[in-house]
């Protein structure tokens, strides 16, 4: 895995169903070498699904991440327990047993009950439970049975052709193609990819920042994002803790990790707290099992 397959896997992360002919077209690649690249990711287990689902948006449920270092003996076992829980959509294990745990929950009053279950199971020693920011729109449709339908069918193969989701779902192409096109114009839908690297040929850091009384978050994110570029993986601030943001970043080597920290210690942040990616799993969480009773 290189610089260019994280370029490919972030486009596919912020959209699953991007064409083959618009990612070679932005990094200047042919489609051949982007399909070679992207099969040679998906035969490897960087890439294993993906996904699609209604949208926060839609469903105006909680995207939430609670955080911290585990007392536990085994996080394998208190990820698989946890895992279980069905508004568990990913937990990350990171050096000296800190653990990010992210869940998907219907409403506010699921959070108290929810952290606290986390909190006990993960053996959390002074938790950080994080709400992560995600833009307030108002849309004026709301999902059809027809739409629950053809998310369904793209559930677990986003890139599934229109021609198979109209025959999976019984419509013509013609209108599967309409209504996916109306989910997307109302951001109903949200196309993704779950994806995990091979830790032990790369170094994933995710840095919880504090920043300086005073900072503005957005244009701190929008720097972030323009000075590293090509490692940066994604940046999440959080509407409950307005001077903190979660930077999880690739490097290919322990020195350029290095270099990472030493260029963000620079930033005049507050704080800095890196923990080094050591795995990661995906679940089956509420928002995928509700599909199946459409």
């Amino acid at each position: 895995m290189d610089e260019t397959d994280l370029f490919i896997i972030k486009k596919l992360f912020e959209n699953s169903r991007i064409p083959y002919r618009d990612l070679a077209q932005i990094s200047n690649m042919s489609v051949s070498a982007i399909h070679k690249r992207i099969n040679k990711l998906l035969e490897e287990g960087i890439i294993s699904t993906f996904i699609a689902r209604p949208s926060i948006i839609a469903l105006k449920y909680l995207w939430v991440v609670i955080s911290g270092t585990s007392k536990a003996k085994s996080l394998e076992e208190v990820s698989k327990e946890i895992g279980a829980n069905e508004n568990v959509e990913r937990i990350a294990i990171m050096g000296g047993k800190f653990m990010y745990i992210v869940g998907f929950l219907r409403n506010i009053s699921e959070l108290q009950g929810y952290s606290s279950y986390v909190t006990k199971t993960a053996q959390l020693s002074e938790p950080t439970v994080g709400i992560i920011n995600v833009p307030f729109i108002t849309t004026p449709e709301s999902l059809t049975t027809i739409d629950y339908k053809i998310i369904k069918s793209l559930n677990r193969d986003a890139r599934k052709t229109i021609t198979d989701v109209a025959e999976d779902v019984g419509i013509s192409a013609k209108t599967a193609r309409k209504r996916i096109d109306r989910m997307i114009n109302n951001k109903l839908i949200t196309f993704t990819t779950q994806w995990v690297p091979i830790y032990k040929e790369c170094f994933i850091t995710t840095y919880d920042i504090t920043l300086s009384e005073g900072s503005d978050i957005n244009s701190t994110i929008q720097n972030l994002y323009k000075k590293y570029s090509q490692n940066l993986v994604y940046c999440l601030s959080y509407s409950n803790i307005p001077d903190m943001i979660t930077l999880e970043t690739w490097s290919k080597s322990a020195q350029e990790s290095q270099n990472i920290l030493k260029g963000l210690q620079n930033e005049g942040f507050k704080d800095i707290f890196p923990h080094i990616g050591l795995s990661g799993e995906f679940f089956d969480c509420w928002v995928d099992q509700l599909l199946r009773t459409k």
